[in-house]
């Protein structure tokens, strides 16, 4: 992994100063942001295990996305969905993938970073922006096979959903999903635990918040939540 290239955001002036550097970069950048340094670049089903206690491989794989594909026909609209878009759609809710979720916007990588601020700062490792550094030209084309792959390719889904829509989301598919991802081109950011009650407020006011990136009942409870208790 590369060294980091921005100083930690330890101030809201930090965030908006990392913002300016976005703006004018001449590369662009794909970010996700993770509530702790510590987690690396590892698609969810390189974190997860069987329910033998097995490690998940391609077979073991392709095998749960069919598993999904024949339980969740009844429900979809869509019946002829690619092996790409299936894989979105698992992911979408809240199955193991070879995916892993990016955003274009900045400031909703941010708030993943900083969702949960109400945690115990004094317990709480900084969090982390990833910043990848990857030209988009020719990436976005949901043609390819995810299961052939010998390179993390991007991928944005055909059938959007209002919450890839809201969040400005991108996949990256990965030919390895076992292991943590790491290239020259990506940089990484560490959040002060100390700024994230901060930036979340701040976010707020800037119209990042649960309600707006997850347009349905479940982020507009979420949101009220923030506001209206003690976690605010």
């Amino acid at each position: 992994m590369t060294t980091i290239k921005h100083k930690e955001i330890q101030t809201v002036d930090d965030l908006f100063d990392f913002l300016k550097h976005e703006t004018q970069s001449k590369t662009k950048a794909v970010y996700r942001g993770v509530k702790s340094i510590d987690y690396k670049l590892v698609p969810s089903i390189g974190r997860h295990k069987t329910n033998n206690q097995r490690g998940f491989n391609t077979k073991r794989e392709i095998l749960l996305l069919n598993t999904f594909r024949e339980k969740a026909y009844p429900f979809m609209e869509n019946k002829g969905h690619s092996t790409l878009e299936l894989l979105a759609l698992a992911q979408h809710h809240g199955l193991p993938t070879r995916l892993l979720d990016w955003t274009k916007n900045p400031l909703v990588a941010f708030y993943f970073a900083v969702e949960d601020s109400w945690l115990d700062e004094r317990q709480m490792k900084p969090s982390a922006i990833y910043v990848w550094r990857k030209s988009l030209k020719g990436e976005i084309v949901p043609t390819f096979e995810p299961f052939e792959l010998t390179e993390v390719r991007l991928f944005l889904p055909v059938h959007l959903t209002n919450r890839i829509i809201s969040q400005s989301g991108i996949f990256t598919v990965h030919p390895n999903p076992y292991e943590p991802f790491e290239s020259k081109e990506i940089e990484v950011v560490q959040i002060h635990p100390d700024v994230r009650r901060q930036l979340k407020k701040a976010l707020f006011q800037l119209g990042i918040h649960s309600s707006a990136l997850f347009p349905d009942l479940d982020g507009v409870a979420r949101h009220i939540k923030w506001l209206k208790t003690d976690i605010f």
